[in-house]
This record gives structure tokens, C-alpha cells and sequence, in this order.
């Protein structure tokens, strides 16, 4: 007879919930959670439905929305001596009830807000993060022991210095074009800088030193040949082939610079008393 008794105590625990309609209270969860109800009230509900799907739940001390879908949402809720149970209400009235048995992991703030409950049925704390413990816990996922985390930190830094280097790589190439066109802009005059303008008085006056040794080719005493082009102006080259580019088709290739005018015994000169 006594032992009758303290086995139907259970099962009697167990119906508590039975006079509850699951429908409702799926309703009454899943609006709770999504306008915001106090907590502590959610929490009553989890525990509600959990006994009427004949499930031992004496408290809620802990709960969290792990997963949130369009009309639908998947909780964790966390009995007082019993291993998590997993609860899915949505919008329309579906209810299901599962776990008990340990097949559920454990709740990680990672994965939503965790709700603790106190006793009297009172929230106790939530997993929101300080900034200071965000940041230690964001070090302690760094740490050497946890191979994964140390793995994935030394593949985004090697990927962002590809990126560095790869930049870097196309900056220099597009300098380096840039300087061999400026290095090409000059190889079209390479002796520019060393040219002389002349008159056209000194011109005159080199032409009348130098001897003709081709059609408007003309070499001065100190080596320096004088071209005539197609437009009539005179140039000065230190290579006959270079005078001559310049005479047939006007290319001013290794231009130089004007000779010295030597002396030119000017008309009169010889005419002068000498005393």
C-alpha cells in the first residue's frame, strides 16, 4: 500500500499540466518572446508545457531562443535537476517537446540571450557581455589550446598580407612603367641637353670655315658636320650618317652642340697700313 502511494505520487506530478491547452500556450510563447513579455512569465509557460507533454520540470532556472525563423522558434530550456529540453512553438499553435535525455548541447551564449532564473522565479542575470568580458572571452577563443581558432586567425593574416603584397606588386610595376616612358621620352633627344643655339649670323660664318663633303652635308675643321634640311635649317651633328638622317628625312638623332667660330679674316683686313 505504501509503496503504491509513493509511486503514483510521481505519475500525479507528471498530469499537472494536462488541463492546459498546448495550443495556446505555444501561442502564448511564442507572442511573449517576439513582443517582448517579461521573462519570468516565458519561463512559466516553458514549464507548462513541458508537463503537459508529460515531462518532469519542477522550475525553469535557464532559457535562451537559440534559433529564430519566420513564424517559428526553437528554445532551450533548462529544468531544475533535469538535462535541457528542447521546446519549438510558432505562430499558428505548433508545439513540440523533445530531449530530456542529454541529446541537446549545452547553452552557449554564442548561439542568443540566456536567460537565468532565480528561485522565487525571478531573473537572476542575463549572458549580455561587458565590453570587458567580450573581450576576454574573445582572448580566451585565441588561446593555443583551442587549435580551430589559432588556425583560422593565421589564414586571415596570411590572407590579408597576399592582399598587401599583391598590392604592393601591382604599385611598383605600374611605377616602374611609368619611369620607362619618361626614360623613353628622352632617348628621343639624347643629346639635347648638350645642344647650343646658334645665330644665323654664326651659322654663316661655321658653314663659310667648313668644307662640303655631300649635298648640304658640311664638315667644320673641328670635326663637327653641318646638315642642311628640307626646310633650309642647319644642324649639327658629330656623326656624318646622323647628318645625313637629318638632311634626307629631318630625324635630329645625337644633335650636338655649335663648334668654336675660328678666326675669319673679315674683307678690308688686308688692306690695313701696318705701322
Amino acid at each position: 500500500m505504501v509503496s503504491t502511494l509513493v509511486l503514483a505520487q510521481p505519475a500525479l506530478a507528471q498530469l499537472q499540466g494536462d488541463g492546459e491547452d498546448p495550443r495556446q500556450l505555444a501561442h502564448d510563447i511564442y507572442v511573449g518572446v517576439n513582443r517582448g513579455s517579461p521573462p519570468a512569465a516565458v519561463a512559466l509557460k516553458l514549464a507548462d508545457v513541458i508537463r503537459v507533454y508529460r515531462f518532469r520540470c519542477t522550475r525553469v532556472t535557464d532559457y535562451q531562443v537559440y534559433v529564430s525563423r519566420p513564424n517559428l522558434l526553437d528554445i532551450k530550456v533548462k529544468c531544475s535537476g533535469d538535462p535541457l529540453y528542447g521546446v519549438t512553438v510558432a505562430s499558428n499553435g505548433y508545439v513540440a517537446v523533445y530531449g530530456g535525455n542529454g541529446i541537446l548541447g549545452a547553452l552557449d551564449r554564442r548561439d542568443g540571450l540566456i536567460y537565468s532564473f532565480s528561485a522565487s522565479g525571478d531573473v537572476e542575470s542575463d549572458s549580455r557581455l561587458t565590453a570587458d568580458q567580450a573581450l576576454d572571452e574573445t582572448v580566451d577563443r585565441l588561446q593555443l589550446d583551442d587549435g580551430m581558432n589559432l588556425w583560422y586567425v593565421m589564414a586571415m593574416f596570411a590572407v590579408l598580407l597576399a592582399l598587401m603584397i599583391l598590392i604592393a606588386g601591382v604599385w611598383m610595376k605600374m611605377w616602374r612603367r611609368r619611369d620607362a616612358k619618361k626614360r623613353e621620352r628622352r632617348k628621343i633627344k639624347p643629346m639635347a641637353r648638350h645642344t647650343v643655339q646658334a645665330t644665323t649670323d654664326v651659322k654663316d660664318m661655321l658653314l663659310k670655315e667648313s668644307t662640303r663633303v655631300a649635298a648640304n652635308i658640311y664638315k667644320h675643321p673641328s670635326g663637327i658636320f653641318i646638315a642642311r634640311g628640307k626646310r633650309g635649317k642647319r644642324r649639327f651633328f658629330r656623326s656624318r650618317f646622323w647628318a645625313a638622317m637629318y638632311r634626307s628625312i629631318g630625324l635630329r638623332m645625337f644633335e650636338t652642340g655649335a663648334p668654336q667660330v675660328m678666326h675669319v679674316d673679315m674683307p678690308g683686313e688686308a688692306e690695313t697700313p701696318q705701322g
